[in-house]
């Protein structure tokens, strides 16, 4: 089975972070900061295969220029700690060529998130040990028909209670539309006073003026938690069009798969640097523990039709023990592996 690696996380003016200096970072390349006066330069950079801008309908074409783009995010953002970008990390199964590597990224982009008015900046990393990889950078905000950037916010008029008595926005229900106020009036929320009387206001030269209840929601649904998980598993259902049965990826956890397997911990970049240099790094240890126990439960498994008492010395230099062991209320098998 090859290797599943989606990771979701957002690039904020709050974390210190740049959108222009994360876009020169993945794609390689050069880039003037008009915010910060800073010029980015990773033309150095190794491993950069490839980048491209895939734009979305009324997004218009001077969005194919990195600078341009990234720079205009950051200038409509005036927030201190406004996001600029949501960045997907995927891994690349090295079973796949490369030709088959970029044309599964171009339609998991195209699918998830072009279709849906995101900019798409991505870049195919990959240095030759192994782990080829691509960062995918998505704008949050939409854009209309006029190529103007689209609010990420849209205030709504109240249509429902919740069981509190709070005004709130149900998207399955009607609502108010002011192009139709007649035929949709009703379906507006009064604002109540202390009394429970409508609150009203008086504006001059209009009288007065019933108040209704309003409610601020997003512009988008792209930031719904359920939209992780969507994106997560059509990143396994793209790869596993390239890829032979047996090295289809699945994005479910082992649990969520019934599979009885303890998960390994990523190492990363500098543990394994560290460990190269001789020291010890308590990641890889870790790693390799967990490793080592996923082997052995799952040996033991293996060999529980066969190994139903631990052989004599003499017979084997390697004894298999097993033995139920209770955790709470359930049946763990255990195989014990032990060098003589």
């Amino acid at each position: 089975m090859s290797i599943y690696h989606c990771s979701i996380k957002i690039i904020s003016r709050a974390g210190g972070r740049s959108a222009v200096a994360s876009a020169a970072y993945r794609s390689g390349e050069k880039l003037y900061n008009e915010e910060t006066g800073l010029t980015h330069d990773f033309t150095q950079k190794g491993g950069v295969i490839m980048n491209e801008i895939i734009l979305p309908k009324h997004a218009p074409m001077r969005y194919q220029d990195r600078s341009v783009l990234w720079n205009e995010i950051q200038q409509i953002e005036k927030r201190s700690d406004a996001q600029f970008a949501r960045e997907i990390e995927v891994a690349l199964p090295s079973e796949m060529t490369r030709e088959d590597q970029i044309e599964c990224v171009r339609s998991y982009i195209r699918d998830n998130f072009v279709s849906e008015g995101m900019i798409a900046d991505w870049a195919l990393h990959d240095k030759g040990d192994g782990n080829p990889h691509a960062h995918i950078l998505l704008t949050l905000r939409g854009i209309d028909e006029h190529e103007k950037w689209l609010q990420k916010q849209k205030t709504v008029f109240a249509n429902s209670r919740d069981e509190k008595g709070r005004a709130i926005y149900d998207p399955s229900l009607p609502s108010y539309d002011p192009k139709h106020k007649e035929e949709t009036s009703k379906f507006r929320i009064p604002q109540l006073d202390k009394d429970g009387k409508q609150k009203t206001r008086v504006r001059e030269g209009k009288g007065t003026e019933l108040l209704w209840e309003k409610i601020t929601t997003p512009a988008n649904d792209w930031n719904e938690h359920s939209k992780a998980e969507q994106w997560r598993a059509s990143w396994a259902e793209h790869c596993n069009r390239y890829l032979n049965p047996e090295e289809r990826i699945d994005h479910r956890s082992y649990a969520r798969q019934g599979i009885e397997m303890e998960p390994t911990i990523h190492e990363g970049i500098v543990a394994r640097q560290i460990e190269k240099e001789g020291k010890n790094a308590d990641r890889y240890g870790d790693c390799h523990s967990c490793n080592s126990r996923s082997y052995a439960f799952s040996f033991g498994r293996n060999c529980e039709s066969e190994c139903t008492q631990s052989p004599s010395d003499s017979d084997s230099s390697i004894s298999c023990v097993l033995r139920n062991k209770s955790v709470g209320t359930s049946q763990e098998r255990i195989c014990e592996l032990r060098l003589e």
